[in-house]
């Protein structure tokens, strides 16, 4: 996730991206990505139906400790970078995400206070006393022991979008805190509060057979459908402890009931925890959800499908179907990386990939294909064809404007580097490296530098890979600094809720490893 500059908080304070001398009293707190309302205001007569904020930094601190509360300060800004438009996403968290029933009742075993811009300089000694230094971004959310002298917990920003995933993701995000808390004043190592994660902290280990281990299973699969606080516990635990399918088989058999229900929370569990390597019984049942209605959770079944890997016939036509229909780039996106990860083996779709890389309508909407064809290694077609992509961009500059397909040309790049060969790296030396020959350009040392460390891993130096990933990254920023309008160059997110918190095996989607970047925007 990209971070703004930071400095000493006792000169100035970054405010998104502007930097604001000291203010006597009050210093800005700013969002970047999702922020409103002022400080809250005094709760309703029925504070059942609302978190119930705390006064001040320092107040929430002293009630934490006093009733042994993890708590949870949410940075929450209206306005940002001096703008008088509303941020959006903060405009969610407020008014669908923090009054949301399911979050306000988890909310009401933490202690939980609100700061926005009205912060009092004591809120402000009192982050810095907890290791908030530098920038204050808005919003974040830090979770902060009872004892008052940790931080369990922080994340900046708000990459989790808006509707039944965002209210899952403070869900999690809160009982995660609640968990590190717990582990940590036992002694043990601190788990992860997303369903299935490798190194999630499980209960009691699951017997190793007969009526206990029936027993266990049982018991468990209640906390799933009883949707409670434990629930994402148990799933981890199930998917863990599975063998044979005598844990994930029960799971999968509760999607199509799940489907239909109107509230989707625990079908998004279901979908992102059986998303995991060879779960091929998971593969058609998750596919049947690439229909449903909610975007959330097409989303999620697709990103799930790429983790899944199963290349059957039926779940490459639902993919392909949902790639080329789909009028959200986002999700198009995801079903073409799932197309490259399931059909690596499909010379069709390593067709219609290659034609989406090229000929996309915008550059965002080809970055799925580009990343669908990093799994097509060893594919001598691909290859080629990929040089063809890349040919087609061009050198920058030119006759085509230099900022112009500036990050689809790293990404394809990239794409060239993890699957290419010999012949790879001669046309990557011949046709690029030798194409800047004449370009005058600041930038030139670099873009030779690059796309010569993407000829070196071309010819076998797989080692340098991420050098080529960390290549794409800064392509990125130049094409935030470009003249964006001028250059038609889309900057979108590469990394969205669909697939951030995925810890649920051994296993990195292809270009999740590049960048995690346009969230702020």
């Amino acid at each position: 996730m990209p971070r703004t500059t930071r400095s000493g908080l006792m000169g100035r304070i970054v405010i998104g991206r502007v930097f604001i001398g000291p203010i006597a009293c009050a210093a800005l707190l700013a969002a970047t990505a999702v922020g409103s309302t002022a400080r809250a205001e005094d709760p309703p007569a029925d504070d059942s139906a609302t978190i119930v904020w705390s006064a001040d930094l320092p107040t929430a601190l002293r009630e934490a400790k006093d009733a042994d509360r993890v708590l949870m300060v949410c940075v929450n800004a209206r306005n940002v970078d001096g703008r008088e438009t509303e941020e959006p996403a903060a405009k969610i968290l407020r008014e669908t995400v923090y009054p949301d029933a399911r979050v306000v009742k988890v909310a009401r075993d933490l202690v939980c206070v609100l700061l926005t811009k009205t912060g009092t300089s004591a809120e402000y000694d009192a982050l810095r006393a907890l290791g908030v230094e530098g920038a204050i971004i808005s919003p974040q959310h830090i979770f902060v022991a009872p004892e008052g002298d940790r931080i369990l917990l922080r994340e900046e920003y708000w990459p989790h979008g808006a509707g039944e995933q965002a209210v899952e993701m403070m869900i999690q995000m809160m009982h995660r805190a609640q968990r590190l808390w717990k582990d940590s004043d036992a002694g043990s190592d601190p788990g992860v509060a997303n369903p299935g994660a490798k190194n999630a902290a499980p209960g009691p280990a699951a017997p190793e057979g007969g009526p206990e281990r029936t027993a266990w299973i049982a018991e468990r699969m209640a906390k799933v459908t009883a949707s409670g606080a434990e629930r994402d516990d148990a799933l981890a635990e199930l998917v863990a402890a599975d063998r044979d399918g005598d844990c994930t088989a029960p799971l999968i058999a509760l999607l199509p009931t799940y489907a239909k229900e109107k509230e989707t929370s625990t079908l998004w569990a279901l979908v992102r925890v059986l998303g995991r390597p060879g779960l091929d019984a998971a593969a058609l049942p998750i596919t049947e959800l690439l229909r449903h209605k909610d975007e959330t959770i097409v989303a999620n079944a697709t990103v799930s499908l790429e983790y899944i890997g199963n290349g059957e016939k039926k779940v490459i036509a639902a993919l392909k179907r949902l790639a080329e229909k789909s009028k959200d780039d986002v999700i198009a996106n995801h079903a073409y990386r799932a197309l490259g990860r399931c059909g690596r083996e499909n010379a069709k779709v390593r067709s219609l990939l290659l034609k989406q890389a090229g000929n996309a309508k915008s550059e965002f909407a080809s970055f799925g294909a580009c990343m669908g064809l990093a799994y097509f290694e060893g594919d001598a077609k691909a290859m080629r064809g990929v040089e063809k992509v890349l040919k087609l961009i061009g050198i920058p500059g030119g006759r085509r404007a230099g900022g112009q397909n500036t990050v689809k040309r790293g990404l394809v790049s990239w794409t060239l580097a993890s699957i290419g060969d010999a012949k790879s790296a001669e046309f990557m030396r011949e046709e690029m490296v030798d194409g800047l020959k004449n370009v005058k350009a600041f930038w030139v040392d670099g873009m030779r530098s690059f796309w010569g460390t993407c000829a070196d891993v071309c010819d076998g130096e797989k080692d340098r890979l991420g050098e080529v990933e960390a290549g794409v990254g800064g392509f990125v920023q130049f094409s935030k600094r470009a003249n964006l309008k001028r250059y038609g160059a889309e900057i979108r997110p590469l990394m969205d809720g669909a697939r951030k918190g995925r810890e649920a095996a051994d296993f990195t989607p292809k270009g999740d490893n590049l960048l995690d970047t346009g969230d702020e925007e």
